[in-house]
């Protein structure tokens, strides 16, 4: 009996094979060849009149979500590895710029005497080198607005790119509100909470970490729904820039050349390397975080719409570090739980990095991935 698992996902496979085959006949494949076949929209019928006539819309190409096939010629513009590099340098060299501005004005008022910084002058001055872990911990009550800012700039930044150098739009990258959007969302926050509460528990059972009791989860003078509040807009503005930047723009810029698979791999890395450089970060967390791109990159494959991704990289940062008050790759958070780790070092948690450098986690996404590929081929004996 055929259910309807079934023919989506002999649908899926179906659409991998056309990928490939689009794939392989490299791109200088003429225009003739995209106007569809014979007959389906006249002899004498160009692209853009045979797009139509086969999706009952035009401009598809800047429809939202929509990918061109890896064969697709992008026409007399810059490569797609080429946007990708100009993308990410542009984005340091941008941020550095709008940082310091920030700062020479911040300083303005500062001298002037209209805005009083925090008191972190003891703080700092007890370290006796300069130690990244330690300075993020003297500065955690102030992440989360740093954190909110990082996230403004960053979608302003890609949307000014994608409109500059692709002269495109941003919801093109799967940002759209069409229907079944919340749903897609609300599935990614779904799987991340299945998947998180299976390494929570898997570590109590284990013994690594310990739960005693509640926290407090706001610093000290700043009010827990404020806080609340402000964490549930910073983990998501974290899970939306953050989506843009590599399931969005880097992720779909290299399918256009690459093809599906290699560009999720160069992506994945590129983004796991990128979060080399937090607290606590080594090979292992670089790997797993790399596991957990594929993952990501995967749901948008799957559905053609970044909200799912979003919602599942949202839900894992919220309930990581506002619920089960673990680090956040290597930043830490004020949690409600009081979770006590026995092994703060040990190779299950994942040390200062958090989980996400624990074998734990790894365990845990082997046998979601394992089980997948279970559920994919099974059927088909």
């Amino acid at each position: 009996m055929t259910t309807p698992d079934d023919r989506r996902d002999e649908q899926k496979d179906q659409d991998d094979r056309r990928d490939a085959s689009e794939a392989q006949t490299g791109p200088g494949y003429s225009s003739e060849a995209r106007t569809g076949p014979v007959g389906a929209s006249g002899p004498q019928a160009g692209p853009r009149d045979a797009s139509e006539a086969q999706t009952g819309r035009r401009d598809v190409a800047d429809e939202p979500g929509s990918i061109p096939p890896a064969s697709a010629p992008v026409g007399p513009g810059l490569h797609p590895y080429l946007k990708v590099l100009l993308y990410i340098v542009g984005y340091f060299v941008v941020g550095i710029a709008v940082s310091l501005v920030v700062a020479i004005v911040g300083g303005i008022f500062v001298a002037a005497g209209f805005v009083e910084l925090p008191e972190l002058d003891q703080s700092l001055q007890q370290m006796e080198t300069m130690n990244v872990e330690e300075l993020i911990g003297i500065m955690e009550p102030y992440l989360l607005p740093i954190v909110i800012a990082t996230g403004l700039f960053t979608v302003f930044y890609t949307w000014a790119f994608i409109h500059i150098v692709d002269k495109k739009r941003l919801r093109s990258l799967g940002l759209h509100l069409r229907p079944g959007w919340s749903l897609d969302f609300s599935k990614g926050v779904g799987l991340a909470v299945l998947v998180l509460g299976v390494i929570f528990a898997f570590s109590i059972m284990i013994g690594s970490i310990r739960v005693e009791g509640l926290a407090r989860p706001a610093p000290e003078g700043t009010s827990v729904s404020a806080y609340l509040i402000g964490a549930l807009v910073a983990f998501f503005l974290v899970g939306l820039y953050e989506e843009l930047m590599f399931r969005g723009y880097v992720l779909q810029r290299l399918n256009e050349r690459a093809g599906k698979w290699a560009s999720i791999l160069v992506s994945s890395i590129l983004f796991a390397v990128l979060h080399g450089a937090n607290p606590g970060a080594d090979v292992f967390g670089i790997f797993n975080t790399t596991i957990i791109a594929v993952i990501l990159a995967v749901l948008y494959f799957r559905t053609r719409s970044l909200w799912m991704p979003v919602g599942f990289h949202f839900a894992w940062n919220f309930f990581l570090g506002y619920v089960y008050s673990l680090p956040v790759s290597g930043l830490p958070v004020y949690g409600v739980l009081n979770v006590v780790e026995i092994e703060p070092d040990s190779r299950l948690t994942g040390g200062t990095y958090g989980p996400e450098a624990g074998l734990a986690t790894t365990i845990a996404l082997a046998a979601w991935g394992a089980w997948l590929i279970w559920r994919r081929t099974g059927r088909r004996r």
